[in-house]
């Protein structure tokens, strides 16, 4: 019902950046839940490769203790919309039920800051967590990256980046239907493409707001399906929602990542749309999905502390 009112009487107010950053009468939050308040959130500030990145801190209230799993979470938005808010009771329902901590981070948007801009935070904050680990309680060996929609395609991009780069990983991935190609334009029609809240007139505006030329989508750090390989990458937990015009290719990655030799786990979410991670509150699957979510990570990165989830 949500989504017929936005497309039959929801009218933009413009097509400028400042426009479609500004929440419509008809918005998604009207279907957001309050966040669970079984988690304490703490503001800091991460050093960037620029300037700082504003980020937001999620306890569960019973961690106390140090080394606790850490997960950074990534909002989605297209890399051009979204901050702190945006992602604030999926977090924190992600942290209470997983009993992780949850590190989101606001990383720089376009087109103010264009691709690697993005990635360039992403990578910084995951480098910032390992080096202070301790100072937050949380565990260094076991840091994992994820986020959904661009959050998620910027959590593949850094463990690409970080593995041809022989650096340290993540010890998991929690990839939410996420953006595997930059250039819309050339992807197959789907069934899905004028489906609320995405569209592929939406994800051709965004990609013209992030890439700094064309030429950017044959870039793996900011395509990630053109990588020549995908070997050698964090456990990953892939997440797909039914209603998505990301579904095809979503499922294609993973069946490809698992292909190349990667552990991956699969959760299908046949009835949900795209951004089902900000609908907690009007939306009682959603909820559910988000715990499961929750509890997959839980459990695989326990698995993988005790050497049962090999990369």
């Amino acid at each position: 019902m949500h989504a017929w009112l936005v497309k039959r009487f929801s009218r933009p107010s413009g097509d400028t950046v400042e426009d479609r950053r500004r929440p419509a009468f008809l918005s998604l939050s009207l279907l957001e839940a309050q966040a669970s308040t079984s988690v304490s959130v703490s503001n800091l500030e991460i050093e960037g490769p620029v300037t700082t990145v504003p980020a937001r801190l999620y306890r569960p209230k019973g961690a106390t203790r140090s080394n606790v799993p850490l997960l950074i979470y990534l909002h989605f938005g297209g890399c051009v919309l979204g901050d702190l808010d945006t992602c604030h009771t999926a977090c924190s329902i992600i942290s209470e039920r997983s009993g992780c901590l949850v590190l989101s981070v606001a990383y720089r948007l376009a087109p103010e800051h264009r691709f690697p801009a993005a990635l360039e935070d992403t990578l910084a904050a995951f480098r910032w967590v390992r080096a202070n680990a301790q100072s937050i309680g949380a565990d260094p060996n076991r840091v994992a990256v994820g986020g959904d929609s661009a959050g998620g395609y910027l959590a593949l991009a850094a463990s690409l980046s970080l593995r041809d780069q022989q650096q340290d990983m993540p010890c998991l991935q929690l990839l939410i239907y996420p953006v595997v190609d930059m250039d819309r334009r050339a992807m197959p029609i789907t069934p899905f493409d004028r489906n609320y809240p995405l569209s592929r007139s939406d994800m051709i505006w965004f990609a013209e707001q992030y890439m700094r030329s064309p030429g950017d989508a044959d870039d793996p750090r900011c395509s990630v399906g053109r990588a020549k390989s995908l070997s050698g990458l964090p456990p990953t937990i892939m997440v797909h929602a039914g209603n998505d015009l990301l579904l095809a290719e979503g499922l294609a990655l993973s069946d490809r990542l698992a292909r190349e030799g990667n552990h991956v786990t699969t959760l299908n979410y046949p009835s949900l749309p795209h951004a089902f991670t900000a609908m907690s509150g009007g939306v009682p699957r959603a909820r559910e999905a988000l715990v499961e979510i929750a509890n997959t990570l839980s459990a695989h990165i326990k698995a993988s502390a005790q050497g049962r989830i090999e990369r």
